[in-house]
C-alpha cells in the first residue's frame, strides 16, 4: 500500500521540480519584457527575417534553403554567447539545492529554454523547410516538419550547452568566438563588392561545390529525406535523430556534473618552471629581465580575454580581407593575408597599457625594469604574431600560385618591426583605463581611433620604401625589395622602442597614474539621430566624424588599389586614365584622402568635452 501511494508521489514530485525552472524562466521573461523594450525589438527583426526564409522557400534553391537554415540555428548557438544571452536563463547551479537528478533536471533546464522570444521565432524560421517540401506532398511535408522540430532541438540544446560550458569557462573563449563573429562580420563588410555577386548567384541556384558539400550539412537532410529515395531518406533522418540524442546525452552529462561540482570542467592546474628548465628556454640570449616580461606578456596574451578577443579579429579580418575576393575570381590579395593580419594585430594592440591598472609600478620600482618592459612587450608580440603572419602569408601564396609573393613578402617583415614597438609607445602616450583590470569585460576598450590610426601609419610608413621601390624602382630592383623591407622594419622597430623608453622613463609616474584610474572623462555622446541642435553645438565633431569616416575611401579604393594592386573597377577614377595621369590621379587621391584624415583628427583633438570646454594635452 505504501509503495503504491509513493511511486505517484515520487512521480509527482519529478514533474514539479521539472516544471520549476519553466515557470522561473517564464517569470523572468516576464519581467524583462515590461522592463526593457530590447527583446521585442529583436524578436520583431527575427520575425521579418524568418518571413523572408519562408518566402524565399516557396521558389527558392533546396541546397541554399538548407544552408540558410543551418546559419539560423549555428547563429542561434553562437550569437548569446557574443551579446549576453546567458543574462535571464536558469542555470544548472540554480537547482544544486534542489533534490532532483540529472535527467529531470536536463528537462526542466531545456523546457524553460524553451520559453523566450528566440526560441519561438527560431520555430517559426525552421517552419520554411515543411513549406519548401509542400511541392513534393503531404507525406513530405511530414517528413520536413520532423527534421524542421529536430533542428530546433538541436538549436535549443547546442545553446544550451554552448552557455553553460563557454560562458563559465572563463572569458577567454568567449572573448575568442567575439574576435571570430566581430572578425567576419567587419571583414564581410569590407569585401561587399565581392560578396554580393556571389550571393546572388547563390539564391538563384547553389554552385555544385556547395551542392555537394550540403550533402554532410545537417540542416539540409530534411528536404533531401523528403525529396530523395525512400531508403536514403530513413538515413538521413536516423542519423539526424542520433546527433540530437548524441547533444542531449552530453547535456545531460553536464548538468550532473554541474549539479554535482558546481562546474562544468575541474579548474586548471598550474606549475611552475625549475630553474633548471628556465636557464634552458629558447630566448636565453635575451637578457634575463626582459625574457621574464616577454614570457608574462606571451602567457596574458593566451589568456587575457580582452587580448585574445582583439588578436582573433584581426586575424580573421586580415585573412577575410585578402580571401574573400577570390569569390569574385580575384585573387591578387591572397598573399597578402600575413600582412593584412599583421596590420590589424598592431592596430588592435594600441592600447593594452590600459589593461594593466596599477601593475605598472613594478618596472617603474625595478633597476632598469623601464627598458626591460618596453623590450619585454614588444618582444613577445613579434613572438606571438610572426608565425601568424608567415602562416598566412605562405597560405595566399599556395591558393594563388600565379601572383608574385615578392611585394608581399618584403613588406612583412616591415610590418612585423613596426608593429612591435610603436603600439608600446603608442599605449603609454595614450593610456585609457578600464573600469576594473581583474575583471574585464566585452565592453572595456582600451584603445581609440586616434591609437589605432597612429599604430596603422607607423606600419605603412615602414612599408612604404617596398611599396615606393614596387611601383617606381627598375625592375632590376626587385632582388632588393626583401633587404628594404627587413631595414624598413628594423629601422621602426628601433624608433618605437627608443621613443617607448623615453616615454616611459621620463613619465612612468603619469603613464601609471592615468593607468590606475578607476573611471574616465564622461566621453562624446554621439546621437542616434539626426540631431540639428546637436549639430550646432559640435560642429567639429561631425566633421571629424565625417572626415574620418569617408577619408579612406580615396586613399585605398581610389588611390592603392589602382596604384598598389592595379584594380580599376569602373567606379575607380583613376582606372579611366592611363600612363602617368594614372599615376598622377593616383596619387591625388592618396594625397586627398590623408588631409582629410589628419583634418579629421585635428578637429577630433578639438572637439567640446562634456562638462566643460577640452583641455589640453599633458605635454610629453
Amino acid at each position: 500500500m505504501s509503495t503504491e501511494l509513493t511511486v505517484p508521489g515520487r512521480r509527482g514530485g519529478t514533474l514539479g521540480a521539472i516544471a520549476v525552472p519553466a515557470r522561473m524562466r517564464a517569470t523572468m521573461l516576464r519581467r524583462s519584457l515590461r522592463e526593457h523594450p530590447g527583446p521585442t525589438v529583436a524578436g520583431l527583426v527575427g520575425l521579418l527575417a524568418a518571413a523572408w526564409l519562408i518566402r524565399y522557400a516557396l521558389r527558392g534553391d533546396q541546397h541554399t534553403l538548407g544552408l540558410l537554415a543551418g546559419a539560423w540555428v549555428l547563429g542561434w548557438i553562437v550569437l548569446p554567447l557574443l551579446l549576453g544571452g546567458g543574462r535571464g536563463r536558469v542555470r544548472p547551479a540554480h537547482l544544486r539545492l534542489e533534490p532532483i537528478g540529472g535527467v529531470p533536471a536536463a528537462i526542466g533546464l531545456l523546457a524553460a529554454s524553451a520559453i523566450g522570444i528566440g526560441p519561438a521565432v527560431s520555430l517559426v524560421a525552421l517552419a520554411a523547410l515543411p513549406v519548401h517540401a509542400a511541392r513534393y506532398g503531404t507525406v513530405a511535408v511530414l517528413v520536413t516538419a520532423g527534421g524542421a522540430v529536430l533542428l530546433w532541438l538541436l538549436g535549443l540544446i547546442g545553446s544550451a550547452v554552448a552557455l553553460e560550458v563557454v560562458g563559465h569557462a572563463g572569458g577567454p573563449a568567449g572573448a575568442l568566438l567575439t574576435g571570430i563573429f566581430t572578425g567576419t562580420a567587419m571583414g564581410v563588410a569590407g569585401s561587399l563588392w565581392a560578396v554580393f555577386p556571389w550571393v546572388s548567384v547563390l539564391l538563384v541556384a547553389a554552385p555544385e561545390e556547395v551542392v555537394r558539400a550540403m550533402a554532410y550539412v545537417p540542416s539540409a537532410w530534411p528536404v533531401s529525406a523528403a525529396s530523395g529515395p525512400t531508403g536514403q531518406g530513413v538515413r538521413l533522418m536516423a542519423t539526424l535523430v542520433g546527433i540530437v540524442a548524441l547533444c542531449a546525452a552530453a547535456y545531460i552529462m553536464l548538468v550532473r556534473r554541474v549539479i554535482a561540482a558546481g562546474a562544468p570542467f575541474r579548474p586548471r592546474r598550474t606549475t611552475a618552471a625549475s630553474p633548471a628548465a628556465v636557464e634552458r628556454e629558447w630566448l636565453g640570449w635575451v637578457p634575463a629581465a626582459t625574457r621574464a616580461v616577454a614570457g608574462r606578456e606571451l602567457r596574458a596574451w593566451m589568456r587575457h580575454p580582452l587580448r585574445l578577443q582583439y588578436l582573433a579579429f584581426a586575424v580573421v579580418y586580415g585573412a577575410l580581407l585578402a580571401g574573400l575576393p577570390i569569390l569574385s575570381d580575384v585573387d591578387l590579395l591572397l598573399p597578402w593575408a600575413g600582412p593584412l593580419a599583421v596590420l590589424g594585430a598592431a592596430a588592435m594592440s594600441a592600447g593594452l597599457v590600459g589593461l594593466d591598472g596599477t601593475a605598472l609600478w613594478l618596472p617603474l620600482t625595478t633597476p632598469g625594469g623601464e627598458r626591460a618592459e618596453v623590450r619585454g612587450r614588444a618582444l613577445a608580440w613579434l613572438v606571438l604574431v610572426t608565425p601568424i603572419g608567415v602562416l598566412l602569408t605562405v597560405a595566399g601564396i599556395l591558393l594563388a600560385p600565379d601572383i608574385d609573393p615578392l611585394a608581399a613578402l618584403s613588406t612583412l617583415p616591415a610590418l612585423l618591426g613596426a608593429g612591435a614597438s610603436v603600439p608600446v609607445w603608442v599605449s603609454l602616450l595614450r593610456v585609457r583605463p578600464v573600469a576594473d583590470p581583474r575583471h574585464p569585460t566585452a565592453a572595456d576598450n582600451p584603445t581609440d581611433i586616434v591609437s589605432v590610426l597612429v599604430a596603422t601609419a607607423a606600419g605603412l610608413l615602414a612599408a612604404a620604401p617596398v611599396l615606393a621601390l614596387m611601383i617606381w624602382g627598375p625592375p632590376e630592383a626587385a632582388p632588393l625589395l626583401p633587404l628594404v623591407g627587413l631595414l624598413g622594419g628594423a629601422a621602426t622597430w628601433w624608433g618605437g622602442v627608443w621613443l617607448a623608453d623615453e616615454r616611459f622613463a621620463r613619465r612612468g609616474t603619469t603613464v601609471l597614474a592615468a593607468a590606475g584610474q578607476r573611471s574616465r572623462p564622461p566621453g562624446t555622446v554621439l546621437p542616434l539621430t539626426w540631431d540639428a541642435q546637436w549639430y550646432r553645438e559640435n560642429k567639429s565633431t561631425a566633421w571629424a566624424l565625417g572626415l574620418l569616416t569617408v577619408g579612406w575611401i580615396p586613399v585605398i579604393p581610389q588611390g592603392l588599389m589602382p596604384l598598389v594592386f592595379g584594380i580599376d573597377s569602373g567606379w575607380i577614377v583613376a582606372g579611366h586614365l592611363s600612363g602617368s595621369a594614372h599615376t598622377a590621379v593616383g596619387l591625388a587621391m592618396v594625397g586627398l584622402g590623408v588631409a582629410m584624415l589628419l583634418t579629421g583628427l585635428v578637429l577630433w583633438d578639438r572637439r567640446p568635452q562634456p562638462g566643460g570646454p577640452a583641455q589640453p594635452a599633458p605635454p610629453g
